[in-house]
């Protein structure tokens, strides 16, 4: 017992540094350094705005940016009653194949306005077409410079657009409770950025970050993209666990500001988009191959729902996570009219697809964890469609194409965060009947946009389903803009 307790007081007596260092550091409300990411570098990324050529007292989004987001600019001394709202994201919370006037965050601007009509509601649309939270985070940390009142946050879709490499780590649920506790502590914090600098400053590890390029380097960007997608890629699991650290950290800086957050669960696809891309199970025996090979065509060719329903289930008796496989079973289910199995399978179409363009149910069960775990606003977008869809499955009825939004799905969006941002207390509603007002001052909006602007969209989502499809025409090593729409 006692050689015990002196094994116990030498532990802590070797912990007394680090704990005196700790408690110094707050005592003193030393501010804790923004957070090094550890999975990528970032070194190279601009900063979003820049003053407006003379008038250095308004930022605006650059021309050299405009490839990837839309005009947007703001003055930098926030004008008074002006409720300044940044919205944060991928081609969603830009409005794709729309743009920023019909996108969520401008509904959820205008309904907002007409709950509290004595604010200016100012709504700055900062979504990136193809941004991952990694590129998010960091737009995040130059905005919240710029004296918002409010974020939202919308992300999931673009982890596994640009490639990166991950060390291999035993990834699960008690390794993140540990890494987000120690990420707590001060000092962790300023050790890291003191090794992060030495690393950016040449003294590099042989395994060192993967260096991120200044602007989006999407696979699909390029000829050939998606044939670099393959199934049973190992760096699936890198990719969940660093969005998660994003999420965990865009939180904890809005927190470390005091600006509410609103975070957005994205919706997606399911009944009516199949999977970008399918493969059979490298490791089958040739003699299942061929047998999955001559099941998958008879479940494809089939007139009859029952031949094809049976060979399909046989099918994924061989290869359990072939997408294509339960999607066509899903399908078979869904005009079954079978609510279950239709869910069942079609969620794991999604999740299985070897090019995943559709946040797969890690990534939105990260989104979730975060949410619950820092109690900040928080809306289901994904339900939100769901119980308003056939069967409760997402299809066509809300979205253009595998993600985005029709116009009246960013509406629904942008009333459903106006209403938490009530609900939560970030907004005090002076009208109450706000919500019925909603639908014509909506249409108002509208009614103002020419024609031109829904033609652009529909040009502008042909070229995005090439895009999905893997038919870009951007060679590698080139110049040229990006071929995303």
């Amino acid at each position: 017992m006692r050689r015990t307790l002196f094994r116990i007081a030498a532990i802590l007596l070797g912990l007394m540094p680090v704990l005196t260092a700790e408690l110094a550091l707050r005592w003193f409300d030393w501010p804790p350094p923004p957070a090094v990411d550890p999975y990528v570098d970032l070194h190279k990324l601009r900063p979003l705005f820049e003053p407006v050529p003379g008038d250095p007292d308004r930022l605006h989004i650059g021309q050299q940016r405009l490839h990837l987001f839309r005009p947007a600019s703001f003055s930098r001394q926030k004008p008074p009653g002006t409720f300044r709202i940044f919205a944060l994201g991928g081609s969603t919370t830009q409005g794709e194949p729309y743009s920023t006037e019909t996108a969520f965050p401008r509904w959820a601007g205008e309904a907002l306005q007409l709950a509290d009509p004595g604010r200016h509601y100012e709504v700055i649309n900062c979504g990136g077409l193809s941004y991952a939270s990694y590129r998010v985070f960091a737009i995040l940390r130059e905005v919240l410079q710029y004296d918002p009142d409010l974020i939202m946050l919308y992300t999931g879709h673009n982890e596994f657009l640009e490639k990166r490499t991950y060390e291999e780590s035993a990834s699960g649920g008690w390794r993140r409770c540990v890494s987000s506790t120690f990420e707590e502590l001060r000092i962790v914090r300023l050790a890291r950025t003191w090794m992060h600098r030495a690393e950016d400053h040449g003294d590099r590890p042989e395994k060192s970050r993967t260096v991120l390029q200044a602007e989006v380097d999407a696979l699909l960007d390029y000829q050939g993209g998606l044939e670099q997608y393959h199934r049973g890629d190992r760096w699936r699991d890198g990719v969940v666990e660093h969005f998660e650290w994003n999420l965990q950290q865009m939180v904890r800086a809005c927190r470390n500001a005091d600006v509410p957050l609103v975070l957005i669960k994205p919706v997606s696809n399911l009944a009516d988009c199949p999977p970008m891309k399918i493969e059979i199970d490298p490791s089958l025996p040739s003699a299942q191959r061929r047998r999955f090979e001559d099941l998958w065509e008879t479940a494809r060719t089939a007139t009859s729902p029952s031949v094809a329903q049976r060979a399909a289930a046989a099918a994924l008796e061989i290869d359990p996570q072939h997408a294509g496989a339960h999607f066509l079973l899903g399908r078979l289910a869904y005009e079954a009219g079978q609510a279950d199995p239709a869910l069942v399978h079609l969620t794991m179409a999604r999740d299985y697809d070897v090019c995943p363009l559709r946040a797969p149910t890690p990534i939105l069960q990260a989104t979730q964890r975060v949410a619950a775990a820092s109690h900040c606003s928080w809306v289901d977008a994904e339900q939100l469609f769901a119980s308003r869809s056939d069967l409760e499955i997402v299809g066509n009825r809300w979205l253009v194409d595998h993600i985005h939004p029709k116009i009246e799905g960013h509406q629904l969006l942008g009333r459903e965060i106006a209403a938490a941002c009530i609900r939560d207390g970030i907004v005090i509603a002076t009208q109450a009947d706000w919500m019925e007002r909603v639908e014509p001052a909506f249409q108002q909006v509208l009614a103002a946009l020419d024609e031109s602007y829904f033609q652009r969209a529909q040009q502008r989502l042909e070229g995005l389903l090439l895009w999905t499809q893997g038919r870009a025409k951007k060679i590698r090593g080139a110049t040229a803009s990006p071929s995303t729409p």
